[in-house]
């Protein structure tokens, strides 16, 4: 490898790093929009994206190289939507069960 060239070992597929660099934006996105919101039920949405958004990125973060995790590879609007319908209904049993 040439001197000045700083890619990393493990990151063999620009794809993951995409899609995780994109998690990381939602969640820093949805972070700032949640620190200055004034209406308490914008906040309480904000904190459910920003909830469902962070275990998006640990989704993605614990997955292998390589390894596209399930939600991310649904193609359409429908697909991903259920998908973020299940994610949060078992995030919402884990934490009120």
């Amino acid at each position: 490898m040439p001197r000045g060239d700083h890619r990393s070992a493990d990151s063999a597929n620009p794809a993951d790093s995409l899609r995780l660099a994109a998690a990381v934006a939602e969640v820093e996105g949805l972070h700032a929009a949640l620190r200055h919101a004034t209406d308490p039920d914008r906040h309480r949405r904000l904190r459910a994206d920003l909830a469902r958004a962070a275990a998006r990125l640990a989704g993605l973060a614990a997955a292998p190289p390589g390894r596209i995790p399930a939600q991310a590879r649904s193609t359409s609007r429908r697909a991903r939507r259920r998908a973020a319908l299940a994610r949060g209904a078992h995030w919402l049993a884990q934490r009120l069960g």
